[in-house]
């Protein structure tokens, strides 16, 4: 079987999807829910979780190609009691008002840049990368 032939026998499988198998591989293994402003629950563990009980270690945003519809934001999330996973929710216009209050609470964003996570909370202009050892804003 050549090459062309086992890709056209694959299953298709989104970028939101493989984005999602690698997080848990990462350890993120459960599902979070927004279910108010205030809460968020896993599900599998009962376990409700207020803004300031969680920490975004990462995001990872997508696009659909021909639908607005189709855009959607992935959260990795570890807990304050160090349970990790993930939170999928659409972004813009069809965001549920109380999904976005809840993520405009959590204090704290840990994306790393370059290897370095920036300062979140008192940045004013953005780090320079170039030198890892380089923990300052420029200015």
């Amino acid at each position: 079987m050549d090459n062309k032939e086992i890709i056209k026998n694959m299953p298709f499988m989104s970028p939101l999807t493989s984005r999602m198998d690698a997080s848990k591989e990462k350890g993120f293994t459960e599902n979070f829910e927004v279910v108010s402003a205030t809460t968020m629950v896993n599900h599998d563990t009962g376990m409700e979780y207020q803004p300031t009980d969680a920490t975004i270690v990462d995001h990872y945003r997508f696009e659909g190609v021909s639908d607005p519809g189709d855009n959607n934001i992935l959260y990795l999330i570890e807990t304050s009691d160090g349970i990790k996973g993930t939170l999928v929710a659409p972004y813009g216009s069809d965001c549920p008002a109380h999904v976005a209050d809840f993520v405009a609470k959590i204090p704290q964003m840990d994306k790393l840049h370059a290897g370095i996570s920036p300062d979140t909370k008192n940045a004013q202009t953005p780090l320079d990368v170039t030198d890892p050892s380089n923990t300052t804003s420029a200015g």
